[in-house]
């Protein structure tokens, strides 16, 4: 997130005059007292001094690319962010009528991310623009395959492997290569060809309790999407019916040079009806 530092103010003078009682000069034999030099405000982005400082770490390899890579893409894309809300409760209720057998039958558990995925990757091929990076020349490249980048938090780094051809996949399949790129993120076995490629990213910030989030993309590519935890909310139905319902939050970045707020969110939307579609008896194969 963006932190604007806040522009230093000089405090104002406050007028100090000479008590009164036996003693006291006169005002008008006063000589005219010269008002103390301002004290100069501190500058805006000083380093600490090396004193204050408890240690300096050296970041690693993999810090020192994200780093690098975070920087290009700041510095290099436009971003632009917007958000919508999807009414998640039907899903909740097909995960839990799911997920012991899911469990039982595959040997892992069924997270919300695989659902997330299919709804990401459904409307981004309703929504192609989506599915783009800004080119060479100042073109726009159309991937044909939707390569979903996922973004895997471990303790030292942040590794993006890819689902490749995605849009050919069910929620179930979808599951599985996920299943299968975090176990092998986590064991260090990821390769080159795990985590290059990617068209579009996903990133399950829910997982941690976030509910809001301002990603920064994943360069070359042109949007990034944040699912954010699901919460019970209170809300006002269309019959202005009151009900507790379980909402996610569905945060997008993209690169304000390929689309526009009016197609960024019509994809966003088209993701928000997927998600909100699936519900008992909708099937994962």
């Amino acid at each position: 997130l963006r932190c604007v530092e806040a522009a230093n103010r000089r405090p104002d003078r406050e007028a100090a005059g000479a008590p009164a009682g036996a003693g006291a000069v006169h005002p008008a034999e006063a000589p005219a007292a010269r008002p103390a030099p301002p004290t100069p405000a501190p500058a805006a982005g000083v380093a600490a001094p090396p004193e204050a400082m408890a240690e300096a770490v050296a970041p690693g390899p993999v810090r020192q690319v994200i780093a690098r890579r975070m920087v290009e893409s700041w510095t290099t894309i436009p971003h632009a962010w917007t958000m919508v809300e999807a009414d998640v409760t039907s899903l909740v209720a097909l995960r839990e009528q799911v997920r012991e057998a899911f469990q039982q039958r595959e040997g892992f558990e069924l997270t919300y991310l695989p659902f997330a995925i299919k709804a990401v990757v459904d409307a981004l091929q309703e929504h192609p623009d989506l599915n783009a990076s800004w080119g060479p020349e100042g073109r726009i490249v159309r991937y044909r395959h939707v390569n979903i980048s996922v973004a895997v938090g471990l303790d030292e780094a942040l590794m993006v492997p890819v689902i490749r051809e995605a849009e050919r996949l069910s929620v179930t399949g979808i599951a599985r290569a996920l299943h299968d790129l975090v176990r092998r993120a986590k064991q260090g076995r990821l390769t080159a060809d795990d985590t290059g490629g990617g068209t579009f990213t996903v990133n399950n910030t829910g997982a941690l309790g976030s509910v809001l989030s301002a990603p920064i993309i994943n360069p070359p590519q042109g949007a990034i999407l944040t699912t954010e935890a699901i919460q019970r909310r209170l809300v006002v139905l269309k019959d202005d019916q009151l009900a507790i319902r379980s909402i996610m939050n569905l945060c997008l970045s993209f690169d304000h040079r390929i689309v526009d707020g009016v197609q960024a969110l019509r994809f966003l939307n088209a993701v928000k009806r997927r998600l909100e579609a699936f519900g008992p008896g909708v099937p994962l194969a």
